[in-house]
């Protein structure tokens, strides 16, 4: 397998991916357009998670926001990027933690919270 720079110093790990700490040309303007772009593919992930918890069953919809409750902030994102997505993955754990042993109509307040974080989180890239 080749592992070797391709396209604008970018290298691909052993995985077949981009490692954006490969990018030793890339400006850090770039590096964090980058980091934003993936900040943004994370927003629409967790809006489309949230979205088939809300039409799954208690157990399964448990499941899916207990795995969203463990993802991480983006590193290397602009400031409004980074707030927006803190404030969203923090009310996604919030929900996740209020979701113990409730249903999700019990939950709705914070289910709606967390769906206007993600949406907010959307918009600062569209801004």
């Amino acid at each position: 397998m080749f592992y070797g720079p391709i396209d604008q110093g970018c290298i691909l790990n052993k995985t077949n991916q981009f490692d954006l700490p490969t990018l030793p040309h890339a400006h850090a303007a770039e590096r964090s357009r980058m980091s934003d772009d993936q900040s943004l593919i994370k927003a629409r992930y967790c809006r489309s998670i949230l979205k088939v918890a809300a039409i799954s069953t208690e157990q399964e919809a448990r499941i899916l926001l207990n795995g969203l409750a463990t993802e991480q902030v983006t590193t290397n994102t602009s400031p409004a990027m980074a707030e927006a997505e803190r404030v969203a993955l923090t009310a996604i754990r919030d929900l996740a933690g209020y979701q113990h042993g409730r249903s999700v109509p019990q939950s709705s307040s914070e289910w709606m919270r967390a769906a206007r974080a993600i949406q907010l989180w959307l918009n600062v890239h569209d801004q």
